[in-house]
């Protein structure tokens, strides 16, 4: 009989822990289901909160635009010729990327076209502004240096009257630059042109 009433209280206690036991683990296989996959863990959404910037490079050449006929009056209807001349400081160029931008509204892009034929050119309309890339031709080995010279002419028809920018400014990740034969890249200053349509 003594064994009977000490067997009850351990039976009893057993039970409770049995009982507290699968409980706990009942809420540690919830918590395991519920826990993201390693894939979900490592997986970090970011959103920049600023518009990417372009490292300040040191400059070397230039990039201009020069109106063809400068003594030509600009006026609505009348198609007008632009040139981008390019000096590339005395380094050699084996490519380069033009970032132009103008009032899409006002002006009709008839033309683009390449000045030198030591180079091959591709264009990308960007939505608000247009980007040019250059590369020199394989058959061209001898090394070529820009001295102020045209490496592209635009043709434009104004649609209306008024100031406007012609600008070689960076858009975004974009900048117009020149590539040495050794794939370095330098930045040239850019000049804006601007124009009155009458």
């Amino acid at each position: 009989m003594e064994q009977t009433q000490h067997s009850r209280p351990m039976l009893a206690l057993l039970a409770v822990v049995l009982l507290v036991a699968s409980i706990i683990g009942f809420f540690v296989s919830q918590n395991i289901n519920k826990r993201p996959s390693t894939a979900e863990m490592t997986q970090v959404k970011m959103s920049p909160s600023l518009a990417p910037t372009l490292i300040p490079y040191e400059t070397k050449g230039g990039f201009s635009f020069k109106l063809r006929d400068p003594q030509a009056s600009l006026k609505s209807g009348t198609p007008f010729a632009v040139d981008l001349y390019v000096t590339s400081s005395k380094d050699t160029v084996a490519g380069y990327d033009v970032v132009f931008t103008y009032d899409m509204k006002a002006f009709e892009r008839q033309s683009i076209q390449n000045s030198l034929q030591s180079f091959r050119i591709f264009t990308f309309n960007r939505g608000n502004h247009v980007s040019i890339s250059a590369t020199k031709n394989i058959e061209v080995v001898e090394p070529i240096q820009f001295n102020n010279i045209s490496i592209l002419s635009f043709t434009f028809l104004p649609k209306q009257a008024g100031s406007f920018i012609f600008s070689l400014k960076p858009q975004g990740n974009e900048s117009s630059k020149l590539v040495n034969e050794s794939a370095v890249v330098t930045y040239p200053e850019t000049t804006d042109l601007r124009l009155e349509i009458k």
